[in-house]
C-alpha cells in the first residue's frame, strides 16, 4: 500500500510542476504586455446619462474587439471611464487626471459643449488627443488652434444649415418662436439658427426666450407664443427640458405648431419622457445605424444594459481612430495627435467616411428624424414623408 502511494506521488508532482510552469508562462506573457489606456469622459449620471453610457459602452466594445483581434499582441488595452456629470469643473478635473496618466494615449470626450469648452486647454497642455464624438459648439474647434482637439460629427453651423433647408426651405415654416437654454451651447444654437433664418427670405422670429437648465414649467412662455400665432418653435434645448416643452405644448392645445429641435434631443429618452405628446416632433438627427449592422449586432451580443443611442457609433469610430494611431505609431501621444490632425487623415467607420478639414468633419451623416409612434424615425422612412401623416400646420 505504501509503495502504491509513492507511485501516485510521481505523476501528481509532475502535474503540479507542469501546471506551475504553465501558470508562470501565462503570468510572464501577461506581464510582458504593456498596459495602454484609452479614456472616455461623459455624463454617466444626470439627465444626459443615457447618451453618456451609450458612448462609454461603444468605446468599451471597440477596445474588447481590439484585444481579441490579435492585432495588438504587445498591448493590454484598457478603458478608463470617468463621469463628468455634465459639469465643466468636474470635466476639467477628469481631463487633468487622464492627462497626468502617461499610459493614456487618447481620449473621446464630452457630450456637453460647456464641458468640452472648459477642457480644450487641458488636452492641449498634456498633448493628449481628444477625438470628439459629441459636443457641437463651434468654438470647441474654431476658437483655438489646438491640434489635440478633433471632432468627427458636424458642428452647430453645419447642423443649422442642414435643418434650415428642411423646415424652411422644403416645408416653408416662416414665423418662428425660439426657446433655448442659457448655456454657451444654447446661446450658440440660437445664434446660428437666427443667422440661417436671416438668409431665407420671408422668415421672421416672433419671440426669443432663454431658460436655465433644469426649467420645468414652460407654460407661461408657451401661452405667450400661442398668442403670437407662430408656425413653429425652435427648441435649442437638450433632452429633459425639450421633452417637457413638447408635453406642455400638447397640454395647451399647441399641436398645430411644429416642434423643431437639434441633435441634442436625438435620444429615445425624449420620447419616453414626452410620451404620446412627442408625436410629430422634428429634429436634426445623427446617422441611422441599422440593427443588422455588424456594430449593432456586436453591441447586442456584448450584453450592455443601455442602448448605444445616437452617439455610440461616433464614440466607436473615435476609438477606432485612436487604435489605428496606436497600430501605426505605438503608444506615442504626439504621433497620434499629429496623425489625426494631418490634413491627409481619413477613416472609414460605422458612421461612414470621415474626412477632417481644420480638425472638423465635413461629412457627419446628418439626417432629419421625426417622432412616430414613440420612436425617432428617419424622415424619409416615415409616414410623414409619404403623406399618410401630416406635419404640424401642414
Amino acid at each position: 500500500m505504501l509503495r502504491d502511494r509513492k507511485k501516485m506521488r510521481v505523476p501528481i508532482v509532475a502535474f503540479a510542476v507542469t501546471l506551475f510552469s504553465l501558470l508562470s508562462t501565462a503570468d510572464l506573457t501577461l506581464a510582458a504586455k504593456k498596459v495602454i489606456k484609452i479614456g472616455n469622459i461623459d455624463p454617466y449620471t444626470g439627465p444626459a446619462a443615457a447618451l453618456g453610457l451609450g458612448m462609454r459602452n461603444s468605446i468599451d466594445l471597440h477596445i474588447r474587439q481590439a484585444n481579441a483581434s490579435g492585432k495588438f499582441p504587445d498591448y493590454d488595452i484598457q478603458l478608463v471611464a470617468l463621469d463628468d456629470a455634465s459639469d465643466p469643473a468636474t470635466g476639467v478635473a477628469m481631463a487633468t487626471k487622464l492627462g497626468s496618466d502617461q499610459d493614456v494615449i487618447g481620449v473621446s470626450a464630452h457630450y456637453n459643449s460647456p464641458v468640452a469648452l472648459a477642457t480644450v486647454h487641458i488636452f492641449h497642455r498634456f498633448g493628449l488627443a481628444n477625438v470628439m464624438s459629441c459636443a457641437v459648439h463651434p468654438d470647441i474647434i474654431r476658437g483655438n488652434d489646438y491640434k489635440e482637439i478633433t471632432r468627427i460629427i458636424a458642428d452647430i453651423p453645419a447642423e443649422q444649415a442642414f435643418g434650415g433647408d428642411f423646415v424652411t426651405g422644403r416645408y416653408g415654416y416662416k414665423n418662428w418662436s425660439v426657446v433655448h437654454d442659457t448655456t454657451a451651447w444654447g446661446k450658440s444654437r440660437f445664434d446660428w439658427f437666427k443667422k440661417d433664418l436671416e438668409s431665407r427670405p420671408g422668415t421672421k422670429i416672433l419671440s426669443v426666450d432663454g431658460v436655465t437648465t433644469g426649467t420645468k414649467d414652460f407654460r407661461p412662455l408657451l401661452t405667450k407664443i400661442k398668442g403670437l400665432k407662430a408656425d413653429a418653435i425652435f427648441a435649442g434645448l437638450v433632452i429633459q427640458e425639450a421633452a417637457l416643452l413638447k408635453m406642455q405644448m400638447h397640454e395647451l392645445g399647441m399641436d398645430h405648431i411644429l416642434f423643431y429641435g437639434t441633435t441634442g434631443i436625438d435620444s429615445e429618452t425624449f420620447n419616453e419622457i414626452a410620451g404620446k405628446a412627442a408625436e410629430g416632433a422634428i429634429i436634426i438627427g445623427q446617422p441611422y445605424v441599422s440593427p443588422d449592422s455588424d456594430f449593432a449586432k456586436a453591441y447586442a451580443a456584448a450584453g450592455y444594459k443601455e442602448p448605444y443611442e445616437a452617439y455610440g457609433p461616433f464614440a466607436y469610430d473615435a476609438t477606432g481612430i485612436i487604435l489605428e494611431g496606436l497600430s501605426k505609431f505605438g503608444p506615442n501621444r504626439k504621433a497620434i495627435v499629429d496623425y489625426v490632425a494631418d490634413p491627409a487623415f481619413e477613416y472609414n467607420g460605422v458612421t461612414g467616411y470621415i474626412k477632417l478639414k481644420n480638425r472638423q468633419t465635413k461629412t457627419g451623416g446628418l439626417r432629419m428624424k421625426v417622432s412616430q409612434d414613440g420612436k425617432w424615425v428617419p424622415f424619409e422612412k416615415s409616414e410623414y414623408f409619404t403623406g399618410k401623416r401630416k406635419l404640424s400646420g401642414k
